[in-house]
């Protein structure tokens, strides 16, 4: 359980932590019914401290340690200055640790790059389409229906911005080849990015240090013209 009462010693040495206010007992022998409704004086002037929680170490590329020691500091010659905090111990992470952890993150990069749309140019101006799963589905069985001629007159495609120009067959099937131009680019910087990290010195700050990003299509302009 969280330490949350510090119980030091009339040297404010610590003598032992509480993690529940109820029936707190001071090295004075008082005892608190329940510390969290006393004052911040009252328990200091009974050598107890209100620990400081902080913030747990970020845990992306460390891992903590056990339980966090409790630090007391300040002037035992001015009690008011005495606190008490959780003080944390890390080690990195192992390196094939870290590798794993970037191929994760290339990954949902990839994903996310695939479903971010393409620009498309229709009649000199450009669109943004939009490559989330349910767009490309229904990308898919238009341009099965462009293939075949069936569209002689065109097909309404919405765009990101929630236009819908008109788009010949010729110019389906030239998106759904651009389209499938970004995927395959994803696929193939997501590859790239693989070989890369396999490739890293042993030094966890090069795995940090590390773009995922890079090599993969830019996200097209988030609005059109």
């Amino acid at each position: 359980m969280t330490a949350l009462f510090a119980i030091c010693d009339d040297q404010w040495a610590l003598v032992k932590t509480a993690s529940s206010p109820v029936g707190l007992k001071a090295s004075t022998d008082k005892t608190y019914s329940n510390a969290a409704l006393a004052s911040i004086e009252d328990l200091r002037a009974n050598y107890v401290l209100v620990i400081d929680q902080g913030t747990k170490p970020d845990q992306e590329w460390q891992t903590v340690i056990g339980n966090p020691a409790v630090l007391i500091d300040g002037d035992p010659e001015q009690p008011e200055t005495m606190t008490a905090r959780l003080e944390y111990s890390t080690q990195p992470i192992s390196f094939d640790a870290a590798k794993v952890k970037l191929e994760s993150k290339v990954k949902d990069y990839k994903f996310q790059r695939m479903s971010g749309g393409i620009t498309f140019d229709v009649g000199g101006t450009a669109y943004v389409v939009q490559t989330d799963e349910r767009s490309l589905a229904l990308l898919d069985r238009i341009t099965e229906r462009a293939k075949a001629n069936k569209l002689e007159n065109g097909q309404i495609v919405r765009m990101a911005d929630n236009s819908s120009p008109l788009l010949s067959q010729q110019q389906i099937i030239d998106l759904n080849l651009a389209v499938c131009a970004m995927l395959c680019a994803c696929t193939d910087a997501q590859t790239e990015r693989e070989y890369a990290i396999d490739a890293l010195p042993d030094d966890l700050q090069a795995h940090i240090d590390f773009d995922v990003t890079a090599g993969f299509p830019a996200f097209p302009e988030a609005t059109t013209e």
